[in-house]
């Protein structure tokens, strides 16, 4: 049994990528299951409800297991024991990161904006069918990691893709399922501190330590105004608990493209050139892996 895992405290690309692979794999006449690494957050569950489909169960563990890694291959994000596994393959459109292994494996990482752009394309190279349960995954997946294409990580494969799956997935009005999904993404009542910042943290090795940076996607900033303390104290205790370098979280502003970055650690003061008296803001900012790392990635250096 193949266990087809997306990257830890899932999103919805982790979750739905998970969900597609799986059937992609069942379809090639392998017997394989997906599998969550945290919680489902609220938009995902909402594309679930609209797909009609049970969410992964949790992951309790892969070692001596054969896996698939779905949107990752850096092993901070994986499981922990994720050494003690076999991978067969790899279905990305991050960075290549540090996974190796012993055996060949099958891997399609591609410079687009969402896993299941990838995905969609591969069910259409290998000629197996796209259900409409399927296809809403896809097509949810894609519309939420592009911000309803208004994220720099959006390509026109993404955007072809959506084209059909809308039809296959039978939405009459996509702008209207495009608000109702955005509506969902930035629905952060009733989260604390500590579950806002692990809501979507990704770690990264980066000169020989580790870093994380999070993300939360708002309407405005206003709706985590009265958390910016106990937010900014959460990334601190992380740095202390866990021996980190750094960690970030960029809090965006969707319907502006504007992020305000909170920082801590002993990298810290890197950042700080570059803040307005403590204030870090970034214009035109949506994209974490196109936009935030990288600039992250130059500044640490």
């Amino acid at each position: 049994m193949i266990q087809v895992v997306g990257h830890k405290n899932p999103d919805s690309d982790s979750i739905c990528s998970a969900l597609v692979a799986t059937e992609l794999l069942k379809a090639r006449g392998l017997e394989a299951k997906a599998v969550s690494q945290g919680e489902i957050n609220r938009e995902t569950q909402f594309i679930l409800e609209r797909a009609g489909v049970q969410a992964p169960e949790r992951c309790q563990g892969v070692a001596g297991q054969q896996i698939w890694l779905v949107d990752y291959s850096d092993l901070a994000q994986g499981p922990d024991d994720i050494a003690d596994a076999e991978i067969l393959g790899i279905v990305d459109h991050h960075r290549l990161g540090d996974v190796t292994t012993t055996n060949p494996l099958e891997a399609w990482i591609w410079p687009v904006g969402c896993t299941c752009t990838v995905l969609f394309n591969l069910f259409k190279m290998e000629n197996a069918t796209i259900t409409k349960p399927l296809a809403t995954l896809m097509m949810s997946a894609i519309l939420s990691d592009t911000v309803g294409f208004a994220s720099p990580t959006c390509t026109q494969k993404d955007k072809d893709a959506v084209a059909e799956l809308v039809k296959i997935a039978e939405v009459a009005d996509l702008d209207a399922f495009i608000k109702d999904l955005l509506i969902a993404k930035t629905d952060i009542a009733g989260l604390t501190p500590a579950q806002l910042v692990e809501k979507d943290l990704k770690a990264y090795p980066f000169n020989d330590r580790q870093v994380v940076v999070g993300q939360i996607e708002l309407a405005t900033l206003e709706q985590v105004a009265e958390h910016m303390e106990a937010l900014e104290a959460d990334l601190e205790r992380r740095c202390a608990e866990e021996d980190l370098a750094f960690a970030a979280l960029m809090l965006t502003d969707i319907t502006t493209s504007t992020t305000r970055l909170l920082y801590k650690g002993e990298w810290a003061s890197k950042i700080d050139a570059h803040a307005d008296n403590g204030l870090m803001m970034m214009e035109n900012t949506l994209s974490r892996k196109k936009q935030g790392w990288p600039w992250l990635q130059q500044v640490l250096a």
